[in-house]
């Protein structure tokens, strides 16, 4: 690099929750539980844009995370009856193709 920090605006996270169709329709920065992470993510420059998951749309949500820079995932192992099995598999692809993952399932 030249000296430069790099723009952090280029860096993209997707917050990602379960949630119901309607709750991936309606989500935004400000209405969710995590307002407070995407204030801060703001507060310094990176995009956060919310991805709520469900089995139903896991498809949608992926393409979305493959464009992503990193997933931050906010999703309980057990969550009325649902596990994260199908999610986790969808994390490890999206890993493997490039965008950084926390909690990914082979390290939690």
């Amino acid at each position: 690099m030249d000296g430069q920090k790099p723009n952090s605006r280029q860096f993209k996270i997707a917050i990602l929750w379960r949630g119901d169709a309607e709750a991936r329709r309606a989500a935004t920065p400000h209405n969710n539980r995590f307002h407070r992470i995407f204030e801060e993510l703001d507060a310094l420059g990176i995009c956060a844009e919310p991805a709520v998951y469900a089995e139903e749309f896991a498809q949608e949500v992926c393409e979305q995370l493959l464009s992503a820079s990193g997933v931050l995932v906010w999703v309980d192992p057990i969550h009325q009856g649902k596990t994260r099995g199908a999610l986790d598999s969808l994390l490890r692809e999206v890993a493997s193709r490039g965008p950084w993952v926390s909690a990914h399932p082979d390290v939690t």
